[in-house]
């Protein structure tokens, strides 16, 4: 057995150190691409008032979420997350983005259902097929000028509906996440959005933050927070964040952290320029 020389040890040092290196390079660009995906600010919807919070976890991750419009008075809200954290999550993320938008280039509204069922196939089939990955997505569309949200889930944690003080999950319309199996069947769920109605979507980072004593935030503690009375989706968001740092007690973050928060205002149809 040979000896291992002091020269051979430096070697091997250095050649350790220039991987860590070429790894933090790759995570500090997968970290950019996955903020360069997200929308840069949120647009302006008739008959919502939006607002967002996203804190990435050390580098990398799978949170996504997006507000878009598809044709004139339909909007896409969507959120999503995929399985695990780091380097493979982001580029899962990526491919992800990628095939989201290419359903979105179809002419037309496409039914959430329709889209998760879309997106689902060549990740079940192809990307993730025998890879233990999954992806959970909630994918909303909005028609401002009904106010009526369709929507359908792929095993995300069900968004809330606060209307007065009850709060609502909106768990009626849930299949299994992307990529697990190919003939995965998702149905849409209708409702009717009302003035001062609060819809507040989130990744599992928020419910799943810990504390010092490892227990969770959990969903309780998320819907009581909830019922509080609020003037803006701002205000809304900043509790929702605030109770949840608060409920770590400076514990850093295990997971990313995304809310998306609406508070629904008007419809579009009740405006004059609408009208016209």
């Amino acid at each position: 057995m040979s000896e291992i020389t002091a020269s051979t040890i430096v070697e091997l040092n250095d050649k350790l150190r220039h991987a860590r290196e070429e790894l933090e390079h790759y995570g500090e660009l997968l970290l950019m691409i996955q903020k360069a995906i997200l929308p840069q600010q949120l647009p302006s919807v008739p008959g919502l008032d939006l607002a967002v919070h996203f804190a990435d976890a050390d580098g990398p991750g799978g949170d996504f979420y997006d507000v878009h419009p598809i044709g004139p008075y339909h909007w896409a809200i969507v959120i999503a997350d995929v399985c695990g954290h780091g380097l493979a999550a982001a580029a899962i993320l990526g491919l992800v983005h990628a095939l989201a938008n290419a359903v979105q280039d179809q002419q037309g509204p496409t039914a959430p259902a329709a889209a998760l069922a879309l997106i689902n196939r060549p990740l079940a089939t192809r990307y993730l097929a025998d890879t233990g990955q999954f992806v959970t997505a909630f994918v909303g569309l909005f028609d401002a000028t009904s106010q009526v949200l369709t929507y359908s889930c792929a095993g995300h944690p069900p968004p809330r509906l606060v209307r007065g003080s009850e709060v609502r999950r909106l768990n009626a319309a849930s299949g299994l996440p992307l990529g697990i199996e190919e003939s995965c069947e998702y149905w849409n769920g209708t409702l009717h959005l009302l003035a001062g109605d609060r819809l507040v979507l989130f990744t599992d980072g928020m419910t799943e933050s810990t504390n010092a004593a490892h227990d969770l935030f959990g969903d309780n503690r998320l819907d009581a927070v909830l019922t509080a009375p609020v003037s803006s989706a701002a205000e809304l968001l900043d509790r929702t964040v605030d109770s949840v740092r608060t409920f770590r007690a400076g514990r850093p973050a295990d997971d990313d952290e995304t809310c998306l928060v609406a508070v629904v205002k008007c419809g579009l149809s009740a405006t004059p320029e609408f009208r016209k």
